[in-house]
Protein backbone atom coordinates (compact mmCIF):
# COMPACT_ATOMS: atom_id res chain seq x y z
CA UNK A 1 0.00 0.00 0.00
CA UNK A 2 1.12 3.58 -0.98
CA UNK A 3 2.51 5.83 2.13
CA UNK A 4 1.31 9.54 2.15
CA UNK A 5 1.44 11.79 -1.10
CA UNK A 6 3.58 14.55 0.17
CA UNK A 7 6.65 12.65 3.10
CA UNK A 8 5.91 13.75 6.72
CA UNK A 9 9.68 14.93 6.47
CA UNK A 10 11.83 15.95 4.43
CA UNK A 11 14.84 14.52 5.97
CA UNK A 12 15.91 11.90 8.63
CA UNK A 13 18.73 10.89 10.49
CA UNK A 14 18.82 7.25 11.87
CA UNK A 15 21.73 6.75 14.73
CA UNK A 16 22.64 3.33 15.27
CA UNK A 17 22.39 1.32 12.12
CA UNK A 18 21.41 -2.65 13.68
CA UNK A 19 18.40 -4.34 13.11
CA UNK A 20 15.69 -1.92 14.73
CA UNK A 21 16.84 1.03 13.16
CA UNK A 22 17.65 -0.18 9.88
CA UNK A 23 14.05 -2.01 10.00
CA UNK A 24 13.22 1.46 10.66
CA UNK A 25 14.70 3.34 7.33
CA UNK A 26 13.49 0.45 5.67
CA UNK A 27 9.85 1.45 6.85
CA UNK A 28 10.35 4.43 6.36
CA UNK A 29 11.55 4.43 3.33
CA UNK A 30 8.32 1.94 1.59
CA UNK A 31 5.91 4.05 2.78
CA UNK A 32 7.60 6.89 1.60
CA UNK A 33 7.17 8.86 5.34
CA UNK A 34 10.50 10.95 4.71
CA UNK A 35 11.90 12.50 1.90
CA UNK A 36 15.83 11.27 2.47
CA UNK A 37 16.98 9.12 4.62
CA UNK A 38 20.54 9.63 6.36
CA UNK A 39 22.39 7.19 8.73
CA UNK A 40 25.11 6.81 11.23
CA UNK A 41 26.92 4.20 13.16
CA UNK A 42 30.01 3.90 14.95
CA UNK A 43 30.69 0.60 12.64
CA UNK A 44 31.74 1.71 9.11
CA UNK A 45 30.35 -1.83 7.53
CA UNK A 46 26.93 -1.28 8.90
CA UNK A 47 26.79 1.84 7.31
CA UNK A 48 27.89 0.47 3.84
CA UNK A 49 25.84 -2.22 4.67
CA UNK A 50 22.49 -0.23 5.38
CA UNK A 51 23.00 1.49 2.33
CA UNK A 52 23.49 -1.68 0.28
CA UNK A 53 20.21 -3.20 1.40
CA UNK A 54 18.19 0.15 0.95
CA UNK A 55 17.92 1.28 4.48
CA UNK A 56 19.41 4.50 4.06
CA UNK A 57 20.35 6.61 1.22
CA UNK A 58 23.31 8.24 2.22
CA UNK A 59 25.95 8.15 5.60
CA UNK A 60 28.21 10.54 6.64
CA UNK A 61 29.47 12.06 10.03
CA UNK A 62 27.31 13.17 12.91
CA UNK A 63 27.59 16.61 11.68
CA UNK A 64 26.39 15.72 8.43
CA UNK A 65 23.79 13.83 8.69
CA UNK A 66 22.37 15.89 10.98
CA UNK A 67 22.58 19.05 9.00
CA UNK A 68 18.76 20.02 8.38
CA UNK A 69 17.46 16.91 9.49
CA UNK A 70 13.73 17.21 10.80
CA UNK A 71 13.53 13.76 12.20
CA UNK A 72 16.09 12.20 14.87
CA UNK A 73 15.78 8.56 15.59
CA UNK A 74 18.29 7.17 18.00
CA UNK A 75 18.47 3.52 17.84
CA UNK A 76 20.87 2.56 20.00
CA UNK A 77 20.82 1.18 23.93
CA UNK A 78 19.58 3.40 26.59
CA UNK A 79 23.09 4.41 28.01
CA UNK A 80 24.37 4.97 25.18
CA UNK A 81 21.22 6.94 23.75
CA UNK A 82 21.23 9.34 26.60
CA UNK A 83 25.61 10.05 25.48
CA UNK A 84 24.31 10.65 22.27
CA UNK A 85 21.59 12.90 23.02
CA UNK A 86 24.87 15.15 25.07
CA UNK A 87 26.83 14.99 21.34
CA UNK A 88 24.63 15.61 19.21
CA UNK A 89 22.61 18.32 21.21
CA UNK A 90 24.55 21.32 19.56
CA UNK A 91 23.95 20.31 16.17
CA UNK A 92 20.06 20.08 16.40
CA UNK A 93 18.37 22.43 14.46
CA UNK A 94 15.09 24.48 15.98
CA UNK A 95 12.20 22.85 15.26
CA UNK A 96 13.99 19.41 14.79
CA UNK A 97 11.63 16.05 16.70
CA UNK A 98 14.30 13.44 18.25
CA UNK A 99 13.09 9.78 19.25
CA UNK A 100 14.32 6.66 20.70
CA UNK A 101 13.36 3.05 20.45
CA UNK A 102 14.55 2.17 23.65
CA UNK A 103 13.58 -0.59 25.90
CA UNK A 104 12.78 1.52 28.94
CA UNK A 105 11.56 5.32 28.74
CA UNK A 106 12.04 7.01 32.27
CA UNK A 107 15.58 7.78 31.93
CA UNK A 108 15.47 8.80 28.24
CA UNK A 109 12.74 11.16 28.95
CA UNK A 110 14.36 12.57 31.44
CA UNK A 111 17.74 12.99 29.79
CA UNK A 112 15.35 14.83 26.51
CA UNK A 113 14.28 17.38 29.30
CA UNK A 114 17.68 18.17 30.84
CA UNK A 115 19.41 18.23 27.27
CA UNK A 116 18.01 18.77 24.54
CA UNK A 117 18.19 22.48 23.70
CA UNK A 118 15.12 24.90 23.23
CA UNK A 119 13.38 24.47 20.56
CA UNK A 120 13.85 20.85 19.75
CA UNK A 121 11.49 18.54 20.38
CA UNK A 122 12.12 15.00 22.74
CA UNK A 123 9.68 12.11 22.51
CA UNK A 124 10.49 8.30 23.86
CA UNK A 125 9.66 6.07 21.62
CA UNK A 126 9.78 2.15 21.94
CA UNK A 127 8.74 -0.24 19.22
CA UNK A 128 7.18 -3.28 21.11
CA UNK A 129 8.78 -6.06 18.01
CA UNK A 130 12.40 -7.37 18.01
CA UNK A 131 13.94 -10.58 17.32
CA UNK A 132 16.90 -12.78 18.96
CA UNK A 133 18.60 -11.57 15.81
CA UNK A 134 20.98 -8.64 15.46
CA UNK A 135 21.97 -6.23 13.00
CA UNK A 136 21.63 -4.51 9.68
CA UNK A 137 22.15 -7.85 7.78
CA UNK A 138 18.22 -8.98 9.22
CA UNK A 139 16.61 -5.79 9.15
CA UNK A 140 12.78 -5.90 7.74
CA UNK A 141 10.61 -3.00 7.60
CA UNK A 142 7.62 -5.58 8.52
CA UNK A 143 9.67 -6.48 11.56
CA UNK A 144 7.04 -3.08 12.73
CA UNK A 145 4.12 -4.04 11.10
CA UNK A 146 0.86 -4.74 13.34
CA UNK A 147 3.28 -4.03 16.43
CA UNK A 148 2.71 -1.71 19.11
CA UNK A 149 4.54 1.46 18.88
CA UNK A 150 4.96 2.84 22.41
CA UNK A 151 5.04 6.66 22.63
CA UNK A 152 6.44 8.60 26.14
CA UNK A 153 6.05 11.96 25.69
CA UNK A 154 8.42 14.59 27.66
CA UNK A 155 6.73 17.38 29.32
CA UNK A 156 6.20 19.94 27.28
CA UNK A 157 5.60 17.79 24.46
CA UNK A 158 3.97 20.10 22.02
CA UNK A 159 0.22 18.01 20.68
CA UNK A 160 1.33 19.04 17.13
CA UNK A 161 4.71 17.27 17.01
CA UNK A 162 3.48 13.99 18.98
CA UNK A 163 0.31 13.68 16.47
CA UNK A 164 2.63 13.98 13.45
CA UNK A 165 4.98 11.36 14.76
CA UNK A 166 1.80 9.32 15.59
CA UNK A 167 1.14 9.57 12.02
CA UNK A 168 4.38 8.70 10.57
CA UNK A 169 3.90 5.35 12.83
CA UNK A 170 0.74 4.34 11.92
CA UNK A 171 1.75 5.22 7.67
CA UNK A 172 4.70 2.39 8.46
CA UNK A 173 1.53 0.13 9.88
CA UNK A 174 3.05 0.16 13.43
CA UNK A 175 0.24 0.90 16.30
CA UNK A 176 1.20 4.03 18.79
CA UNK A 177 0.04 4.16 22.13
CA UNK A 178 0.97 6.82 24.67
CA UNK A 179 1.96 5.85 27.75
CA UNK A 180 3.59 8.14 30.45
CA UNK A 181 7.44 6.75 30.99
CA UNK A 182 7.34 5.61 34.37
CA UNK A 183 4.26 3.38 33.83
CA UNK A 184 5.67 1.99 30.53
CA UNK A 185 8.68 1.09 32.40
CA UNK A 186 6.27 -0.76 35.24
CA UNK A 187 4.60 -2.53 32.89
CA UNK A 188 7.47 -3.76 30.24
CA UNK A 189 9.47 -5.14 33.46
CA UNK A 190 6.55 -7.47 33.78
CA UNK A 191 5.86 -8.12 30.29
CA UNK A 192 9.10 -8.10 28.50
CA UNK A 193 11.97 -7.62 30.76
CA UNK A 194 11.24 -10.53 33.42
CA UNK A 195 10.46 -12.72 30.69
CA UNK A 196 13.73 -12.47 29.19
CA UNK A 197 15.37 -13.16 32.89
CA UNK A 198 13.27 -15.87 33.39
CA UNK A 199 14.02 -17.26 29.64
CA UNK A 200 17.95 -17.13 30.63
CA UNK A 201 17.75 -18.47 33.93
CA UNK A 202 15.82 -21.77 32.96
CA UNK A 203 18.92 -22.01 29.80
CA UNK A 204 21.37 -21.83 32.69
CA UNK A 205 19.55 -24.25 34.82
CA UNK A 206 19.51 -26.63 32.51
CA UNK A 207 23.05 -25.92 31.53
CA UNK A 208 23.95 -26.33 35.26
CA UNK A 209 21.66 -29.69 35.72
CA UNK A 210 24.37 -31.71 35.10
CA UNK A 211 23.38 -33.68 32.17
CA UNK A 212 25.81 -34.02 29.30
CA UNK A 213 24.54 -31.36 26.39
CA UNK A 214 24.31 -34.51 23.87
CA UNK A 215 22.03 -35.75 25.56
CA UNK A 216 19.48 -32.97 26.24
CA UNK A 217 18.15 -32.26 22.41
CA UNK A 218 16.13 -35.12 22.71
CA UNK A 219 14.39 -33.93 25.84
CA UNK A 220 13.63 -30.83 24.95
CA UNK A 221 10.04 -30.34 23.13
CA UNK A 222 8.70 -27.15 21.85
CA UNK A 223 7.39 -25.93 25.33
CA UNK A 224 11.40 -25.70 26.01
CA UNK A 225 12.45 -24.00 23.22
CA UNK A 226 9.26 -21.56 22.55
CA UNK A 227 9.90 -20.22 26.37
CA UNK A 228 13.79 -19.71 26.00
CA UNK A 229 13.76 -18.72 22.05
CA UNK A 230 14.29 -14.92 23.64
CA UNK A 231 17.05 -15.96 25.96
CA UNK A 232 19.21 -15.51 22.50
CA UNK A 233 18.78 -12.14 22.53
CA UNK A 234 21.58 -9.79 22.44
CA UNK A 235 23.53 -9.53 25.56
CA UNK A 236 24.58 -6.31 25.68
CA UNK A 237 21.42 -4.96 24.93
CA UNK A 238 19.91 -6.58 27.63
CA UNK A 239 22.19 -6.41 30.70
CA UNK A 240 21.96 -2.26 29.36
CA UNK A 241 18.08 -2.63 30.01
CA UNK A 242 18.26 -4.61 32.99
CA UNK A 243 20.54 -1.88 34.16
CA UNK A 244 18.16 0.86 33.28
CA UNK A 245 15.09 -0.70 34.63
CA UNK A 246 16.43 -2.34 37.83
CA UNK A 247 13.33 -1.37 40.32
CA UNK A 248 10.76 -2.25 38.20
CA UNK A 249 12.58 -5.63 37.44
CA UNK A 250 13.06 -6.51 40.91
CA UNK A 251 9.76 -5.66 41.81
CA UNK A 252 8.36 -7.65 38.94
CA UNK A 253 10.45 -10.58 40.16
CA UNK A 254 9.20 -10.64 43.51
CA UNK A 255 5.35 -10.64 42.52
CA UNK A 256 7.09 -13.57 40.39
CA UNK A 257 8.56 -15.36 42.93
CA UNK A 258 5.55 -15.00 45.39
CA UNK A 259 3.54 -16.84 42.53
CA UNK A 260 6.40 -19.75 42.06
CA UNK A 261 6.38 -20.37 45.47
CA UNK A 262 2.73 -20.46 46.34
CA UNK A 263 2.25 -22.77 43.23
CA UNK A 264 4.98 -24.51 44.33
CA UNK A 265 3.96 -25.21 48.18
CA UNK A 266 0.67 -26.63 46.89
CA UNK A 267 3.00 -29.22 44.61
CA UNK A 268 4.80 -30.18 48.01
CA UNK A 269 1.76 -30.78 49.82
CA UNK A 270 0.25 -32.18 46.93
CA UNK A 271 -2.85 -30.38 47.03
CA UNK A 272 -4.38 -31.49 43.88
CA UNK A 273 -6.97 -28.86 43.78
CA UNK A 274 -5.18 -25.63 44.49
CA UNK A 275 -2.13 -26.81 41.51
CA UNK A 276 -5.41 -27.37 38.99
CA UNK A 277 -6.72 -23.53 40.21
CA UNK A 278 -3.30 -21.90 39.27
CA UNK A 279 -2.67 -23.84 36.03
CA UNK A 280 -6.57 -23.22 35.04
CA UNK A 281 -6.07 -19.27 36.20
CA UNK A 282 -2.92 -18.90 33.99
CA UNK A 283 -4.34 -20.94 30.87
CA UNK A 284 -7.69 -18.61 30.92
CA UNK A 285 -5.65 -15.21 31.75
CA UNK A 286 -3.25 -16.26 28.63
CA UNK A 287 -5.68 -16.85 26.26
CA UNK A 288 -7.78 -13.61 27.23
CA UNK A 289 -4.64 -11.37 25.51
CA UNK A 290 -4.97 -12.75 22.06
Amino acid sequence: MAGPCKPLFEKCCILGLGLIGGSMGLALGKYHVVEERWGYDIDIHAMQKAVEKGAVDKTAGLRRVLKDAELVIISTPVKQTIKILKVIAPFLQQGVLVTDVGSTKKMIVDAMGKILPQGVTGIGGHPMSGSEQSGIAVADAALLENSVYLLTPARGTSQEALDKLQEAIRTIKALPFVVDPQEHDRLVALTSHLPHLVAVTLVNALKNSGFKQEQLPAFTGNGFKDTTRIAMGEPSMWSDIFSTNKDNLSNALNLFLEELNELYGHIQKENEIEVAKKLTQGRLWRRSFY
